[in-house]
This record gives C-alpha cells, structure tokens and sequence, in this order.
C-alpha cells in the first residue's frame, strides 16, 4: 500500500511538473540541467535535448560572475529559497522578463519562473502614456497661463480708452450744445459706457484673482475676518438694521489664504444685505463646524431668494439673480472661483422670498 501511495504520489508530481503552466528546471549541483518541463522548453523555443546535461551558464550566459548565480548554489548549502522579482535578459534578440524563484528538491535545485514579459511591455508604455499626459498638462498650464495674461492685458489695456470714452461723454454734456433731439441718444451712449467700464473694470479684478489662487496659507480665526468685513460693510448694515448671528465656537481658526476668505466672507455678505427682502429685516446666520476634518461654513439669510428650478447657472460670470440693484454679478463667481481651485466644494439652497443658504467646505 505504501508503495502504491509512493508511486502515485511520484506520478501526481511528475505530472504537475511535466504539465505546469509555468517554466520549471532542475538543477544538479553542478548547475547541469537534469529535466525541464515542456513550458520551459516552448518559452526559450528549445527542444529538451539542448538543456538536459547542459550547464546553466551554458544556456544563460549572462549569469557568468553575477551574484544571482552564486546565490543558486547557496540554496544547496542553507536549503533557503531566494526569490527575484524582475528579471531582464536577452536570448536570440528577444528581451524576456521573468519572476524567479529558486528553492532545494532533495538533492537538487528546482527553479520555478513565471514570464512577466507582457506585464512589463505594459508598465512600460503606461509610463510613456503617463509621461505624455505630464507633457501635455504642462503645455496646457502653459497655454491657459498665456490665456490669462493675454486676457489681462486685454482688459487692462480697454479699460484707458472706455474711460476716455465716457469722460468725453460726460464733457460734452456739459458745453449744453447737445441738440435736444440728441440728448436721449448721447445719454444712453453714457450708460453704455459706463456699463462697459464697470465690466472692464470687474474682469480686470477677476483675472487678477484668479492668477493669484496658490497663495501661501496660515490659521485664521473666523471672527476676526468677520469682524473686519462687518466694518467695511457697517453702513450697510446700520442702514438695513440687520442682523447678524454667528457662531464659531465648534471651529474657530482654519489654515486657508486670509486674502481669499475675507473675499468669501464678504461677498457673502453684502449679497445677503444687498438682496434682502423690503418687509423685513435681514437676519443672517454663519455658522462653523468641522465634519470629517474639514471645515464647513453655513451662511444662511432670510432674503428674497431666488427660483432654483429655473436651473439658473448662479455661479456663472455676470450672472445675476435680481437687476433691481446696483451689481455686476461677479461675486459668487469669485466664491466660486477661490473654493473649488482649491479643492473645496460650494452648495446652494433657495426659495423666492424666503432666504438663500450657502454651504461650503473648504
């Protein structure tokens, strides 16, 4: 029974060795070839007699002083395996790529391999791909820099003449020589003008703000911005008798551009006094909590809101939801602008004649 058990335990080896999808040799001691199976013979495109008696280095020359050969006779000293994860060598002109594993068989030296040659094609060209897409994200940061200084010279430089253009405007109102007939045209032409300054003016601010977004950060603390925007804003806020709750107390400081929050803050804010709603007065609530370690603002008003399904693109430039007051719509593009290029996120909720509430995380 034992014998049996033996023989087909034998067969059972030789025929996983024999028929493994993966190149097996083994190894005399004098790194002489005493079998291979048939993946190793069809892998290197050899028949069996060009291995068996053969030495190793007659086969793989390049392994002639290195110190993967000598580590192969160590295993027959300490019986410990050695393992090489990527191999590169060249036979008849062809470049293979192995995994090597070599490990003690009794009295011998087995060498398992597995050709990772197709694997290591495709790392290769994933890192051209990559290498690519660097260049090309380069030359687009190159395009979309020389984009915003050609629109900043652009602007800048529109701004002199449209200037002059309504300061003419404005002189020739005053010589009275403006024939009656001609009034209501020479005074739209000033209201034009001064349309297109303002937006000159405005997409000036706005490239200027957007060509500056990496600035350095430092801790902040929340009331102190509020504090300072409030100040800018007091006549404002005196003439509307709002008020204004806010509460820090969860999140007092945050890492962000002191430039960039105050822009957040006060756009925020003169937004919900300017829109507040003619028959009550405005109650605004900010608020600070940190979830899942980033900082979140609430800014919440009771103002007169706005249609949200209209799908109305808020945050567009010169998108404006009411044109009752004075504005140019740039403010909440601005936000927009300053959070999401820095990673953040910018939500809003609203509903005619009840409020507005904005959610950002930083």
């Amino acid at each position: 029974m034992k014998n049996d058990v033996a023989e087909i335990s034998n067969e059972l080896k030789s025929a996983f060795f024999e028929n493994a999808y993966s190149p097996f040799v083994i190894l005399n001691e004098k790194m002489d070839f005493v079998d291979v199976n048939i993946a190793a013979i069809t892998a290197l495109g050899k028949c069996r007699e060009d291995f068996i008696g053969k030495n190793l280095l007659d086969i793989f020359p390049h392994l002639i002083g290195t110190e993967r050969f000598e580590s192969y006779k160590e295993v027959f000293h300490t019986g410990v395996a050695v393992g090489y994860d990527l191999l590169s060598f060249e036979i008849d002109n062809v470049e293979y790529r192995w995994m090597v594993r070599a490990f003690k068989v009794g009295d011998y030296l087995g060498i398992s391999t597995q050709d990772v040659s197709s694997v290591g094609q495709s790392i290769d060209e994933l890192k051209s791909t990559q290498d690519s897409l660097k260049q090309v994200n380069d030359n687009l940061k190159k395009s979309n820099k020389s984009l915003e200084e050609f629109s900043y010279v652009a602007a800048h430089d529109l701004r002199a003449p449209i200037t002059n253009l309504k300061s003419l405007f404005e002189m020739l109102a005053k010589t009275g020589s403006i024939p009656e007939e001609a009034s209501l045209i020479v005074d739209r032409m000033k209201q034009v003008t001064k349309v297109m300054c303002d937006k000159v003016r405005a997409l000036n601010h706005v490239i200027a703000l957007k060509s500056n977004l990496c600035q350095d950060q430092e801790t902040i603390v929340f009331a102190e911005v509020l504090a300072k925007v409030k100040a800018i804003l007091s006549e404002d806020i005196i003439k509307s008798r709002a008020i204004i709750e806010e509460d820090f107390s969860s999140s007092p400081t945050i890492k962000y551009c002191p430039v960039h929050l105050e822009s957040i803050i006060q756009n925020l804010l003169s937004n919900a006094l300017k829109y507040r709603h003619p028959n009550r007065k405005p109650i605004i609530k900010i608020k600070v909590k940190e979830v899942n370690g980033k900082i979140h603002l609430t800014f919440r008003d009771n103002g007169l809101g706005f249609d949200q399904s209209a799908d109305l693109k808020i945050f567009g430039l010169f998108k404006r939801m009411h044109t009752h007051v004075e504005g140019l719509g740039i403010g909440l593009y601005i936000i927009h602008s300053i959070v999401t290029e820095k990673g953040g996120e910018i939500k809003v909720k609203s509903e005619v004649n009840k409020g507005t509430e904005f959610n950002i995380r930083f």
